[in-house]
């Protein structure tokens, strides 16, 4: 009987032995193959980021994912005015020349899908994203709703913010350490959760939970499941807890919204109900309930948009707000200036609203300043073509091509920055001072030129054309709210020995460091203006 057992395990053992590496060999022979098929297409664009001749895709992935922008850079300072190409797990990507902006923002969406692009980079169909290929609403309604309406909104994201400072911001008359990251997220949501749900629900624990992790836990399952190639997406997503917590934060959302929302619309259907420019329906969610026409029009697809748009407004907003705290305290020469500028703005105006944050051009340009430094992505004008496409210049796009421009390196490229290493908090400013008093020939007439909102031909982090971000002018409004308040009543300084810390990145996405912490301390005199 032993030696029957010991037989066994022998045969089983040798068995193991030779069938995982003839496993791993043919995985690594398909990989190899795979690469070659896909470095094959499209051979007009060099291709960039490649190791060597029988690397898989797998590891190209890798090296992507953490050194993305090296690679970025590198591609485009070597073929700055032509196109070229990486290899993903996905296939490959067409990184396009800067010359090709204004053709591409103008193609129209059957041709090349923005939408398409954004589901296929963040894995719409294990993530929840896949409602943005079927509506637009989430576009619409703060483009044509929210952006207009920001004055209305304005007070109420005020006093949102006293009321989050009051529950998050620690009580600190001497300096006493706190974490940005985790009180900002904190502060973020209530702010959004405000314009985006109104005031009876901003502060309800299940919205403010949704907003928050179904975000974080979107951004964990695409960075994970990008590692691998797409046909192992099905096979490694049910292993992942953050798939499951996307699509339970999706149903916790319509459990919460649906309700609501079924009530408005009969309401409105009956003709009993209507938005009236009040506080309390002054928000995105009676906005929806009020417009939304045909298959929009109803409320779990409006639940559903809600989460959208939470997912738009908060994680943006929130890394703006943690890197412009690190970046001013690593300079912080500015906190005096940007002090002074609120100070005399106030004592020069009898009432403090909403049109007193697009005076703070200080303010507006180390926004900018940072977000060129640390933007959330480094590529940008992201497209799927669904038609073959030939640009004016002869480069031909085949159908089912996803092409990108590398807007990182566009804007930090020293002939469209000077000195693009040196954080210049006050580069903006002076480049709008120069304009106002006629000393620098500008390309356009418009008065928005270098605002931290602003759409440039090199500076593209919003995007550019009719399909730039809607959500910009709320993104800036919040921002400004917010650092007004800390401007104005706190210091911060970084711990002893310690200084900025660096960027998360995982592949093309830049993260602020989360677990960063500081020294904060309340002014003796410092009075906030609203």
């Amino acid at each position: 009987m032993d030696l029957v057992m010991l037989k066994m395990l022998v045969e089983s053992f040798l068995t193991i032995y030779w069938v995982y590496p003839l496993i791993l060999f043919a995985y690594y022979g398909f990989e190899v193959i795979a690469t070659r098929k896909v470095a094959r297409k499209n051979t007009d664009y060099p291709l960039i980021g490649t190791w060597a001749p029988f690397t898989p895709r797998v590891i190209h992935n890798l090296i992507f994912a953490g050194k993305a922008v090296k690679i970025l850079e590198e591609g485009y300072r070597k073929f700055k005015n032509k196109a070229f190409r990486l290899i993903r797990n996905e296939g490959s990507i067409v990184i396009l020349p800067n010359c090709l902006l204004e053709e591409l923002s103008l193609l129209p969406s059957n041709i090349a899908s923005p939408h398409g692009a954004l589901e296929h980079d963040l894995l719409g169909h294990y993530t929840g994203l896949n409602l943005i290929l079927e509506s637009r609403l989430h576009h619409s309604i703060v483009q044509r709703k929210l952006t207009p309406r920001l004055g209305l909104v304005t007070p109420g994201l005020e006093n949102e913010l006293q009321s989050a400072f009051e529950d998050y911001f620690p009580e600190c008359d001497d300096w006493i350490e706190f974490q940005p990251y985790q009180v900002f997220g904190k502060v973020s949501a209530r702010l959004s959760a405000r314009a985006l749900v109104g005031p009876g629900l901003c502060r309800h624990p299940t919205w403010l939970d949704i907003s928050v992790n179904y975000t974080e836990n979107l951004f964990r399952t695409i960075v994970i499941l990008r590692l691998f190639p797409a046909w192992m997406h099905p096979l490694i997503c049910y292993s992942l807890p953050s798939y499951w917590y996307c699509n339970q934060y999706v149903r916790k959302a319509k459990s919460l919204l649906s309700p609501i929302f079924r009530d408005l619309i009969r309401k409105s259907d009956d003709g009993l109900w209507s938005p009236q420019g009040t506080a309390e329906d002054s928000n995105v969610l009676c906005w929806l309930a009020d417009t939304a026409k045909g298959r929009d029009r109803d409320a779990d697809t409006l639940a559903h948009v809600e989460v959208l748009l939470a997912l738009a407004s908060v994680h943006t907003t929130l890394l703006r707000m943690v890197n412009v705290l690190y970046d001013t305290t690593a300079n912080p020469e500015y906190f005096d200036e940007l002090q002074a500028e609120i100070q005399g703005l106030n004592d020069s105006q009898n009432v403090w609203d909403t049109t007193s944050y697009s005076k703070l051009e200080k303010l507006d340009s180390v926004l900018r300043e940072s977000q060129r430094m640390s933007p959330p992505t480094t590529l940008g004008l992201k497209r799927l073509f669904k038609e073959p496409y030939t640009f004016s210049n002869g480069m031909h796009i085949p159908k089912g091509t996803y092409v990108c421009l590398p807007t990182f390196a566009i804007e930090n490229d020293p002939d469209n920055t000077t000195n693009p290493e040196v954080f210049d908090g006050l580069r903006s400013y002076r480049l709008r001072q120069r304009k106002k008093h006629g000393n620098m020939q500008q390309h356009s007439t418009r008065n928005d030129d270098h605002l931290f909102s602003s759409m440039e031909p090199t500076v593209l982090n919003f995007g550019y054309g009719k399909t730039a971000c809607p959500g910009r002018h709320f993104a800036s409004l919040v921002i400004k709210i917010l650092f007004v308040k800390l401007l104005s009543e706190y210091d911060f300084k970084f711990l002893p020995g310690m200084g900025r810390p660096k960027n998360l990145m995982a592949h093309e996405f830049l993260f602020c460091w989360p677990w960063q912490k500081m020294l904060v301390r309340r002014k003796k005199d410092g009075i906030c203006p609203f």
